[in-house]
């Protein structure tokens, strides 16, 4: 009985803490917060995770996991963006753009996804295409005018396919 109350309770941490991500940004988010949203104390938390670090590391390794289950890594080397963009689950996409505008998201992020990637895989294309992405998307992130998944995921795509990315004084796809 135990083990099954502890199991709901992280379970409910992970619920909470998905929650609060839509709103506010990773970096400014206490742990204080997360207790008073779960409707718990600080040192059930604790029970559960190290700090809020650890709950979001293991918050996209569960989901970087499951996700990779359903991926088609044919079209996902060809067309990452594309993929990506085809999540529409529960506003994951929305929550993304939301949070990778918080450096502190982005850098656990990325290094989340490629240790949960490595845990599945041994393709080091794979491997690579995710540190690519991860460029495209800091030098997106650090536009003017970045670039909106949804809308402008082929433009991505082009330029984690050509390696280049378009002249500063353009926002149109590539020649």
């Amino acid at each position: 009985m135990e083990n099954k109350r502890y199991d709901l309770m992280h379970r409910h941490l992970l619920m909470t803490a998905g929650k609060l991500l839509h709103d506010i940004p990773f970096s400014k988010i206490k742990v204080k917060e997360i207790c008073v949203a779960a409707e718990i104390n600080r040192n059930t938390f604790y029970r559960h995770f190290v700090d809020k670090y650890e709950l979001l590391d293991e918050l996209l390794n569960t989901s970087v996991q499951s996700i990779y289950t359903t991926l088609d890594i044919d079209k996902f080397k060809k067309y990452p963006f594309e993929t990506i963009k085809a999540f529409h689950f529960d506003g994951t996409i929305e929550v993304l753009e939301f949070q990778l505008q918080d450096r502190t998201f982005e850098d656990l992020f990325y290094k989340s996804i490629f240790k949960a990637l490595s845990t599945v895989t041994t393709d080091q294309e794979l491997l690579w295409l995710v540190g690519n992405l991860y460029v495209v998307q800091l030098w997106n992130t650090n536009r003017d005018v970045p670039y909106d998944l949804r809308r402008d995921y082929h433009i991505l795509d082009q330029i984690v396919t050509t390696k280049q990315f378009p002249p500063a004084e353009t926002n149109g796809p590539l020649n």
